[in-house]
């Protein structure tokens, strides 16, 4: 890994980001995807801010993120570098709680890396667009 700073940033369903979130910031946003009962909004409004996601990363090297979509959908991403538009490995789990959600978060948010691979038993997978080989898990 890199020697610079880790930085951690919370986007919140609807787009704002939070860097550095809280534990009481990520708690907020997990309930936020689960908590559609606003009266102002419709399920079209819903459908259309679905996901909240965290990354964690450096300067230079390597960025991880965990976005999770409100259907309890999980996926787990690993970018080579923070600039990169496609990731060199994807993992996608289902049916996730919202304190599961929140337990992934919390350990992306200490980078805790090894933690998640073995909360999750998961073989983040490299794209098949990338040659270069290698896995997150």
């Amino acid at each position: 890994m890199s020697q610079s700073s880790a930085w951690v940033i919370l986007t919140r369903r609807y787009g704002e980001d939070v860097r550095q979130p809280s534990e009481d910031d990520l708690t907020q946003a997990v309930n936020e995807l689960f908590n559609e009962n606003y009266k102002a909004m419709t399920e079209t409004d819903y459908a259309e801010h679905p996901n909240a996601w965290v990354r964690y990363g450096f300067d230079e090297g390597p960025m991880f993120v965990i976005e999770a979509n409100r259907d309890k959908t999980v996926t787990l991403l690993k970018y080579a570098d923070q600039d990169d538009v496609e990731a060199i490995a994807k993992y996608t789990v289902r049916d996730k709680s919202g304190e599961n959600i929140l337990s992934l978060w919390k350990l992306l948010a200490k980078g805790e890396i090894e933690e998640i691979r073995m909360a999750l038993s998961c073989l983040w997978l490299v794209t098949p667009s990338r040659s270069r080989a290698g896995s997150m898990c």
